[in-house]
């Protein structure tokens, strides 16, 4: 295929980092739901998760806000 110009390993490398990222998103969320925190705080946090692929995950994960129920 590299007379297309098509580079698979490059599409398969994009095509996992653009499914990882809802995945990872649905799941920030799912355990963003079970912590204890105020409504703005939730709204602010569940904005940063999915407003900046990756790093709002990644931050959710770190920070760990609140405690679980």
């Amino acid at each position: 295929m590299d007379l297309l110009g098509i580079n698979w390993g490059y599409l398969l490398a994009n095509i996992v980092v653009l499914a990882a990222w809802p995945i990872s998103a649905i799941f920030a969320l799912s355990q963003l739901r079970n912590r204890d925190l105020p409504e703005v705080a939730r709204a602010i946090w569940a904005a940063v998760i999915l407003m900046v692929p990756f790093l709002g995950v990644i931050a959710f994960w770190i920070v760990q806000p609140g405690e679980n129920r």
